[in-house]
């Protein structure tokens, strides 16, 4: 899906994780600046640790993880030195499963990777792509619109005005000034400011909010095509976590908090949806691709359903495998993707692909467990 257009369901929840900043504890590790090249502001503990200290590593049929770390070593950056491993994978059988492990147990180093102040545990949540009945055209039952990115959004690069912050999100108007960007709620006015730009038009209002969530999505019309959409731009205003508002104000549980519970809020209170959306002022802006090629992760690999998860790519490298264990799940994946709050050491999304399953299971994860991050044995030195 190229970009950070996968957004994790945490985010709806919990809001964004700050990043931890990476301490390595590795005694032998000379090439780690290698492959943590933007990490040098961030902290994070990576301890080399055995195979069977890894729960569940016996049991994961790692033969479908290979195949996924293949598509990511296309993709691979070619100065993080993972040639060598990724040549052995393109000579083995992907469904020789004896091979698969072999390889894995052969060329790599587990690390159980953790954020500072030896917080051992993780979070790990979900997401998947969205499925939304739609139309080209606004109709009695279509309301809703999907907009392409418009031609008013200009990024004004913040260094280049040498302001130490990150890109101006703004609007240009037709005087020619630029201003900020509108709003969510500007943005869906009762004047359709953005009127023109619509790509779809959808019956599904707050499937319609998740889907700006989860960056991405598929529009299947009333003739049975299947459209799928992706990231475009964003309006640059800050992410709110509508789940912990809910939380907050005392109208759903802490243990009941998910994705469901959140939906099931908004539909029977009508009247305050708008203004519990509107707290969130961060606005997607979507572009068509082909729902036939998959979807793609932001290494621009194509995402394995249930093998691909997203990282903070500032302490686990693109590409990297990477294994995750909770009280439900414990399999190894491949780090293929990032998110808006997938921040520090101890976070990972898992992506469940798409479909309705796959929304039920993305929008109740939200577990604690454990994760080691897979590198390769030539840059841990040895």
């Amino acid at each position: 899906m190229k970009n950070t257009m996968l957004i994790t369901l945490a985010a709806v929840f919990l809001g964004g994780c700050s990043a931890f900043l990476p301490q390595f504890n590795a005694e032998e590790t000379p090439q780690f600046a290698e492959m943590f090249p933007k990490s040098k502001n961030q902290s994070a503990v990576y301890a080399p640790v055995s195979w069977s200290a890894i729960g569940g590593w016996r049991k994961d049929d790692l033969s479908e993880a290979l195949s996924a770390f293949i598509k990511s070593c296309h993709k691979m950056d070619s100065s993080l030195s993972w040639e060598k491993v990724c040549n052995e994978a393109y000579g083995i059988d992907a469904d020789d499963t004896v091979s698969a492990r072999l390889f894995f147990e052969t060329h790599f180093q587990p690390y159980e990777i953790y954020g500072d102040g030896n917080r051992r545990e993780s979070l790990i949540t979900g997401y998947y792509l969205p499925l939304l009945n739609g139309s080209r055209v606004k109709t009695e039952r279509f309301l809703y619109p999907i907009y392409k990115k418009p031609p008013n959004l200009v990024v004004i690069d913040a260094k280049a005005f040498e302001i130490n912050r990150k890109n101006f999100y703004a609007q240009l108007l037709e005087n020619g000034m630029v201003v900020p960007y509108m709003t969510r709620a500007e943005i869906e006015a009762s004047g359709e400011p953005l009127k023109g730009n619509e790509l779809f038009w959808v019956d599904d209002q707050i499937g319609l909010f998740f889907m700006h969530i989860q960056g991405s999505g598929l529009i299947q019309t009333e003739d049975g095509e299947i459209h799928q959409i992706g990231y475009a731009a964003q309006n640059g205003k800050p992410y709110f976590a509508i789940g912990a508002y809910l939380y907050e104000s005392g109208k759903i549980a802490q243990n009941d908090l998910s994705m469901q519970t959140i939906r099931a809020y908004l539909e029977k209170n009508p009247n305050e949806r708008l203004e519990i959306m509107h707290k969130n002022q961060s606005f997607i802006f979507f572009e068509e691709g082909n729902a036939t090629l998959g979807v793609f992760g932001t290494q621009g690999a194509l995402l394995t359903e249930k093998r691909s998860i997203a990282v903070d790519r500032s302490l686990i490298p693109l590409g990297a495998p990477v294994f995750i264990s909770t009280d439900d799940l414990s399999r190894l994946t491949i780090a293929q993707d990032t998110g808006g709050a997938i921040r520090g050491a101890a976070r990972a999304d898992f992506f469940w692909g798409r479909g309705r399953e796959a929304e039920e299971k993305a929008g109740a994860m939200k577990a604690r467990g454990k994760i080691w991050v897979l590198l390769p044995k030539e840059q841990g030195g040895e």
